[in-house]
């Protein structure tokens, strides 16, 4: 009888330890880090892999757990040591938007009991910058070159400010959008062909500054006018 007891004792020790041991490893569900960002083309990206892109640049990331414990936390860890940004959040989701160039590196973690359970990483590389302004453009209507703006090689340019002036300084025309630009007129009207002056204005995600001025020829007549990939 008292062998019994004790077997019975032990089969109950076991059995408790095996559904210790049970929960102990099922505080915590597997996560998927996913990324969800607009490319240069405009088309929506989501990737669990690295990517690279130009500042800014808006990304939404998701942590998608399949559960999690009420003892289970989400840390976002976001660094990128170049330029000393270190950056925690604790939401499930978060977004961010990314300015500086070099290699920002995204890790998501699941905590228990202060411990790291669980953990998957992005890096976004964000490219050096880079802006040139043409000198020449023909707003004649024939949708090709009608617009002066930004050559479309530039990179990273998270600040943008364009003036166009006549020669006598007179200020026709601002931007501030890079993918915009002049038309060519002053209050609806067409100006004459001629020369005319830009000064931009603008820094980079590399931290460069931008200072150019250069004068600009408006060419309605002219349908040979660099292209914007290949004006000087």
């Amino acid at each position: 009888m008292q062998k019994y007891s004790h077997n019975k004792m032990n089969l109950r020790k076991i059995l408790t330890l095996f559904v210790i041991l049970s929960l102990s490893v099922s505080v915590y569900a597997d996560i998927t880090l996913e990324a969800t960002y607009t490319d240069k083309e405009g088309k929506s990206v989501t990737t669990s892999g690295d990517i690279t892109a130009e500042a800014p640049l808006y990304v939404k990331f998701a942590s998608n757990p399949s559960s999690l414990d009420p003892g289970a936390s989400i840390e976002w860890h976001i660094r990128n040591t170049t330029a000393g940004l270190n950056l925690t959040r604790y939401e499930q989701d978060i977004d961010f938007t990314f300015t500086m160039a070099g290699q920002n590196v995204v890790t998501l973690q699941v905590m228990q009991d202060n411990e790291v359970v669980q953990s998957a990483s992005i890096t976004i590389t964000i490219s050096e910058s880079l802006l040139e302004m043409p000198n020449a453009f023909s707003p004649n209507g024939d949708d090709i070159n009608d617009i002066y703006k930004a050559k479309k090689n530039y990179k990273s340019i998270v600040e943008f400010h364009a003036y166009i002036f006549n020669r006598y300084g007179q200020k026709l025309y601002e931007w501030t959008d890079i993918t915009s630009g002049w038309d060519g007129t002053y209050h609806g009207r067409p100006v004459k062909d001629g020369t005319y002056y830009v000064y931009v204005k603008a820094r980079g995600a590399d931290g460069i500054e931008y200072n150019i001025r250069r004068d600009v020829n408006l060419l309605r007549d002219f349908n040979k006018v660099e292209s914007g990939n290949e004006q000087r």
